[in-house]
């Protein structure tokens, strides 16, 4: 059986966007209305269209 991937690395964590207003880390976006929502953990406040960013 084995660990990680096949080449016996280690497993990387998936790489984590910055906040486009401060630039903490993200952890998670929420939405909280058609052009608005929030990032976690440092809680800014981000329209939607930069969600978007963030996610992809």
């Amino acid at each position: 059986m084995s660990d990680g991937d096949e080449a016996g690395g280690e497993v990387q964590p998936a790489p984590v966007d910055d906040c486009p207003r401060c630039g903490e880390p993200v952890s998670f976006a929420v939405v909280t209305g058609p052009r608005s929502g929030t990032v976690e953990p440092c809680g800014c406040g981000v329209p939607s269209d930069l969600l978007e960013r963030i996610r992809d």
